[in-house]
């Protein structure tokens, strides 16, 4: 984790990024970076990954991104939270130190590193939020979608993304996925109700950003492949924003 956060160091330097650090969790620290500096006029976007401590690859793309666009970081209007769940990362854990899923804990005040989070998001807006996941059930790349009506992008990325792994497939936990594409906006209040608790996404959506992405990838296929696929969507992702 340590080599992590010094990479990530060089990128705020490269970028001229704030970095701040926000908590420390387990005994880590979490960190977020932003482009305080760009004109308010730009779309603003927002990223996160590792909320998962056992989705590596979402961690690595977004850092591997990061690296070969700093031109980019440094022109955009951004905030990047590279990893919300570091000692889930270095113990291969879903949940954190005290057994929490942070991916359902953005209601309310929040708990563990998801807390602060929240109190440094407070009236930040954002054209587009990108939340980059692992799924150990998928036999391809898919995205949940939540966006305004004209506002539909996810056919666009995933297509850029097929070169390194195919879409998946069929249904994801019980919806059928079309071309890859999972999209629900009425009714996303109750989500909660039925998986206990409020994902990044969905808080996302309705109080910040006004369209909400989560990528995934499929952890049965190679780590590099994986990471590759990260790089690609959020490359779309960058030439989407930048039009």
């Amino acid at each position: 984790m340590d080599a992590v956060l010094r990479r990530w160091k060089a990128v705020a330097r490269s970028a001229k990024l704030e970095m701040e650090v926000i908590a420390e969790e387990g005994g880590y620290p979490v960190a977020v970076l932003a482009n305080e500096g760009a004109p308010a006029d730009r779309p603003a976007l927002y990223v996160s990954a590792g909320i998962h401590g056992d989705e590596p690859a979402a961690v690595s793309g977004l850092l591997e991104w990061a690296e070969r666009r700093v031109a980019f970081l440094k022109a955009a209007r951004v905030v990047i939270v590279p990893c919300l769940n570091p000692w889930g990362l270095v113990h291969n854990s879903r949940v954190d130190h005290a057994g929490r899923d942070l991916n359902r804990m953005f209601e309310g005040a929040g708990g563990g590193a998801v807390r602060p989070l929240l109190r440094y998001l407070d009236g930040r807006e954002f054209s587009m939020a990108v939340s980059l996941h692992e799924d150990f059930d998928a036999a391809g790349v898919y995205v949940y979608e939540l966006a305004r009506r004209g506002d539909y992008h996810g056919e666009e990325l995933l297509a850029a993304v097929e070169k390194e792994i195919p879409r998946h497939p069929g249904s994801v936990e019980g919806r059928r996925a079309e071309n890859g594409v999972l999209r629900r906006t009425r009714g996303i209040e109750h989500i909660a109700e039925q998986i206990d608790g409020t994902p990044e996404s969905i808080h996302l959506f309705l109080h910040h950003a006004r369209t909400a992405m989560t990528f995934e990838t499929p952890s049965e296929f190679s780590l590099y492949r994986r990471v590759r696929a990260h790089e690609a969507f959020l490359e779309g992702v960058r030439k989407m924003m930048s039009r």
